[in-house]
């Protein structure tokens, strides 16, 4: 802790010390209330109408109808739950195939209550109707989704279950939040330090029925990072794991321009003391990507026809290693470990042509057919430590994360010119880049009661460096020669120590919670070869206020504010350039400031299967990369960095979940949104706009082994991310055959049946329009086949120790 102090320099220093002396109170304090705090065990065991143990029976404690505790029956039919609230309660049992049962109880002491269940009536041809608990619970700034008997798991991946959720949409390979310009992975209390298609595939590798529930958090309170309009989404896997080994196998093959596959293994064991957790993922993936480019000069047309084919190869390992030092202490180890990572980018074509306005005729054209390998390797190492006290309501964690990512890239290109289609000149070039990073963060957190409210508080140091190494080489009879004035090496480091402090408190029916969080930010910048530096030092103050209010037995309503920042991201940083063509290239910018955004929302939530949230966001200076033309020099294309746009978004997002039989599952989503866009630079006019995506994915149950998939998107024409984009249309279908006994599954997925989804997009840079008309290979046939091996149904009367239960939600 005393590390913060020496960090932290000037005026900021005062106000963080005040907080720091502030977080040491209120420990002490929690440690008196422990005192004071106690625990209540409720067991028994549960049975069906004929007296034979109900195995994996979700049990579930609700106070106010909110959600406090959750367990599994084990083989043997026992429950175990732990209380930490005295008063009236209610029990809520139910399992595919039976009745659901409430019972009230009052809550003075330990309890122990039995339960015998009947056999539900609403069984057609041995598909079990699904009327479980709701689905959506509205909690503080976040929605909390229940899985289990309310969407089916059986014949899909993680990715297929987390897009069937509120706010949430998979498309083009990328995993989003409405309104939100990224999202972070946990799973329990583990961040996955992945994103784009690799964090897709290590989802799926994973087996879908491990989840109890999904927390989707749009607006992230005090205990987390405030870097980004980011959204969370954290996924609860059930607490109640049996003991012994479990293997999760899965293969995929699809088919589009070219043939890919994807093979994973996941494998989990469970003892009295350790748990292990590990997935190994092999893939090979190629696409085709087809880039048509038009940009209107005031007397010429350029035009680019840039066919690609994309090949990626990669060999990925995660890994969890845990021990359970006692009841209230454990120890879990985390590692990502980079085995192979390749992608190669080939210009099939790669041409750009100069029409005169006035003839409509080619005046010239250059071709740069190139090839592009990327290698890219991450580490990433976790220590967490949590201690439970004796009051089970306060805990404590530490951990320590290093991550260091390097990534290298070659590109050789030529550049042939014709004038009048007559060989002109022809040049050969090669560029070559590393970029390195090392990233360390150690963090301590502090949750307890403080009088009739829950407090966490905490900090975290993040001390951040990198490096890149850019070179371009002219190619002369064969010859590699160094151009010292396109070449550079840049060093960057970061350093951002935190404080945070949070309370929440429940009254009745309203639920109140507020934190903020200290921020201080010091960052050093060196071009090595010129000898020039930039520094910055900055210190924010972040605020967050949650209120919900349950109207009654069916609906809910909640409000949120939280303030947040958007730090540039590294590879921004760096002014020098990286060549695609010999005149198309990228460059960063050293002098990017931090980007302060505000984000408040409004949902409601109606009979669990409804939800309705209004939500607005202003971004000052927000960062981006766009292409900047000059009309006097119609052959340089340049990516160029800045803080283009100060942007407000008002939007609404609506979310049905429909059963209208018992053969059919379908959700409903519609996200609308208004832009505005006030340009900070001269070479962008203001712009304003709607962009509107409509959802639908229907699930149809033949019979208890065959299921009918059937997926609509849609993109409205509108204003998308400072781009006018055309419509948006995609339709996939797939059947689904599951054999639960054998844990076999196997899915045929065709998706972009009509080859619709590669939209128009267009903007203007300098007065000149640009319009992209690019295909990205989303026509395509998947077979996935998987099968669960090992300790899955556990028959036999061994079950985990019941006061593990807590610790092993972090599985």
């Amino acid at each position: 802790m005393v590390i913060i102090l020496i960090f932290v320099t000037g005026k900021t220093n005062h106000i963080i010390f005040k907080l720091f002396k502030l977080l040491l109170v209120t420990i002490f304090v929690s440690g008196v209330n422990e005192l004071h705090s106690q625990t209540f065990i409720i067991k028994g065991n549960i049975k069906n109408s004929i007296g034979e143990p109900v195995e994996f029976a979700n049990v579930e404690l609700l106070f106010e109808s909110v959600y406090h505790q959750y367990a599994l029956s084990d083989s043997t039919g026992n429950y175990y739950l732990k209380a930490t609230k005295t008063g009236d309660c209610e029990l809520l049992i139910n399992i595919l195939g039976y009745s659901t049962v409430r019972k009230k109880v009052t809550l003075k002491n330990d309890t122990t209550i039995n339960f015998v269940l009947q056999p539900n009536p609403l069984i057609i041809n041995e598909a079990t109707v699904i009327g479980q608990k709701g689905l959506i619970q509205a909690m503080s700034g976040r929605y909390v989704i229940n899985i289990g008997g309310n969407i089916e798991t059986k014949g899909k991946g993680i990715t297929d279950i987390l897009k069937q959720l509120p706010t949430v949409n998979i498309s083009e390979e990328r995993l989003s939040i409405f309104g939100k310009s990224s999202v972070i992975v946990y799973i329990n209390d583990r961040i996955v330090r992945l994103e784009g298609q690799s964090l897709l595939n290590y989802l799926n590798s994973l087996p879908p029925d491990i989840i109890n529930s999904v927390e989707i958090i749009s607006s992230p309170p005090a205990q987390y990072d405030a870097e980004g309009n980011t959204g969370i989404i954290k996924i609860v896997t059930k607490k109640n794991i049996l003991p012994g080994w479990k293997e999760y196998f899965r293969a995929l093959y699809a088919q589009s321009a070219y043939s890919s596959y994807m093979v994973s293994t996941f494998v989990n064991y469970t003892g009295g003391k350790m748990f292990f957790e590990g997935s190994i993922i092999n893939f090979n993936s190629s696409i085709l990507s087809r880039v048509n480019y038009y940009g209107y000069f005031p007397n010429e047309i350029t035009t680019t026809f840039n066919p690609r084919k994309w090949n990626s190869i990669g060999y990925e390992a995660q890994t969890s290693l845990g021990y359970n030092f006692n009841k209230n202490s454990n120890i879990i180890v985390n590692l990502q470990i980079p085995l192979y990572g390749k992608v190669t980018m080939t210009d099939i074509e790669n041409t750009t042509s100069f029409i005169n306005s006035a003839n409509n005729q080619t005046d010239s054209s250059i071709n740069s057919n190139g090839t592009m390998i990327t290698n890219n390797y991450t580490f990433n190492s976790e220590v967490f430590f949590k201690h439970l006290f004796s009051n089970r309501e306060s805990y404590f964690t530490a951990s320590m994360a290093y991550l260091n990512n390097y990534t290298k890239n070659r590109r050789g290109f030529s550049s042939l010119m014709q004038i009048n289609n007559i060989n002109s000149t022809t040049d050969n070039f090669y560029t070559e880049g590393g970029l390195n990073y090392n990233i360390l963060t150690p963090k301590l957190d502090f949750n307890f009661p403080l009088f009739s409210c829950t407090v966490n508080t905490g900090l975290k140091l993040s001390f951040i460096e990198t490096s890149s190494d850019n070179t371009f080489f002219n190619i002369i009879n064969y010859n590699h020669i160094l151009d010292p004035a396109l070449s550079n090496k840049y060093k960057y480091t970061e350093n951002v120590q935190s404080v945070y402090y949070s309370m929440e408190k429940t009254v009745s029916k309203w639920s109140f919670k507020a934190g903020i969080r200290a921020e201080t930010t010091k960052t050093v910048g060196n071009s090595l070869i010129t000898d020039e530096q930039y520094k910055d030092n900055y210190a924010d103050f972040f605020s967050s206020i949650y209120i919900s209010h349950k109207l009654n037995n069916k609906s809910n309503i909640s409000i949120s504010y939280a303030e947040r920042i958007e730090r540039p991201p590294y590879q921004y940083l760096n002014p020098f350039r990286w060549y695609i063509s010999k005149y198309n290239y990228g460059m960063g910018n050293p002098f990017l400031k931090p980007s302060y955004i505000k984000n408040l929302e409004l949902a409601y939530v109606l009979n669990n299967t409804f939800s309705i949230k209004t939500y607005y966001t202003r971004q000052n200076n927000k960062i981006g990369q766009y292409v900047v033309l000059d009309s006097l020099n119609i052959l340089e294309s340049i990516q160029q960095t800045d803080n283009f746009f100060n942007v407000n978004i008002y939007g609404i997002n609506v979310y049905k979940l429909l059963k209208l039989f018992d053969w059919q599952e379908t959700v409903l989503q519609a996200d609308f949104s208004y832009s505005e866009y006030k340009s900070n630079e001269k070479e962008f006019a203001n712009m304003s706009g709607i962009s509107s995506t409509v959802i639908m994915n229907n699930t149809i149950f033949i019979n208890k082994k065959f299921q009918l998939i059937f997926n609509l998107e849609e993109r409205l024409p509108g204003l998308y991310n400072y781009r006018s984009m055309n419509n948006f249309f995609k339709i996939d279908s797939g059947l689904n055959y599951v054999h639960s006994k054998k844990g076999i599954e196997v899915r045929l997925l065709i998706s972009d049946i009509f080859k619709t989804a590669n939209p128009e997009y267009s903007y203007i840079s300098s007065g000149i329009k640009q319009i992209y008309r690019n295909y990205n290979d989303t026509r395509m046939v998947r077979l996935v086949l998987s099968w669960r091996l090992g300790n899955w149904y556990n028959r036999t009367p061994q079950i985990s120790s019941p006061s593990n239960l807590d610790e092993k939600q972090r599985l």
